[in-house]
């Protein structure tokens, strides 16, 4: 899936994940393609996450598309060190790198109970027998919090942060060295928010996640990302740590969309983000 015209040389495995030169278009017939991605380049460091934030339409979840393999792009991804090659190694990668849905409702299957839905990534990558599947899903619904009792339940019988909770359970039960968390909590009352960002937080402690978490409400993104980098019209603007880019940023677009947030909030994260550490608060 990933076309480049570049050597297929592997790179020192400092960054757990490194993009180079991402490019991704879409034809328009006789039109001038629409360039989605342009030429981004970006590292994510093992253990860390990086907060991908911009408005909608600014090419946030085409770019998360693109490094999944599940649409066409120009450029070399990098997994520990190795070149991505979705065509040669696709079955390897999809238990690396997974993904956490912003509607877990429209991302779960309706027919499946939670614990066919947790078992099933496990059968199609491992093949194991049952009792091997059996104590891999009960650890980790003691991770993600779930009730033993909601095994034989189905989708419609959960509220929105329930289902999220399931979402990031299916994600994680392959132990990704990878996730992608796409806007995971904008569907959420924000009560439900504030305990996924928490869940999301203690699964990066406790399996050393590395996370790109897509987001356009920076408030959020302060409080899961080590880094942040800012993206517009399919360019990458300005990226750092979390606190610098947001207490201080330089470029026009990122002051634009701290002003867009509303005062009191914004005023509350800049006090807290001055006495913070770069980085995730704990």
């Amino acid at each position: 899936m990933i076309e480049s015209r570049e050597t297929t040389r592997d790179v020192p495995p400092e960054d757990m994940l490194r993009v180079e030169n991402m490019r991704v278009s879409f034809a328009q017939g006789r039109r001038e393609p629409v360039r989605a991605v342009r030429d981004v380049s970006f590292a994510i460091p093992p253990g860390k996450t990086l907060g991908l934030v911009g408005e909608s339409g600014c090419g946030k979840t085409t770019l998360s598309r693109a490094l999944l393999g599940l649409i066409p792009c120009e450029g070399s991804i990098y997994l520990q060190g190795k070149r991505v090659d979705w065509r040669k190694s696709g079955r390897e990668m999809r238990q690396k790198m997974q993904l956490i849905f912003q509607d877990p409702y429209a991302s779960l299957n309706p027919r499946f109970t939670v614990e066919q839905t947790l078992h099933e990534p496990l059968w199609v990558h491992f093949q194991w027998k049952r009792t091997q599947r059996a104590t891999r899903v009960r650890r980790i619904m003691d991770l993600t919090g779930l009730a033993d009792a909601w095994r034989g339940k189905y989708p419609h019988e959960f509220s929105g942060g329930q289902r999220q909770r399931i979402a990031i359970a299916r994600a994680l039960i392959l132990e990704p060295a990878f996730v992608i968390a796409d806007e995971p909590v904008s569907s959420l009352d924000v009560s439900i928010q504030a305990q996924i960002l928490n869940l999301l937080r203690d699964m990066k402690r406790e399996l050393g996640l590395t996370m790109l978490f897509i987001s356009h409400d920076l408030a959020v993104v302060r409080h899961v990302a080590d880094e942040v980098a800012v993206m517009r019209t399919g360019e990458m603007l300005e990226s750092g740590p979390t606190r610098k880019v947001l207490v201080h940023p330089e470029h026009p677009y990122t002051r634009a969309l701290l002003a867009a947030m509303p005062q009191t909030r914004r005023q509350t994260d800049d006090e807290e983000g001055r006495g913070q550490n770069d980085g995730m608060t704990e």
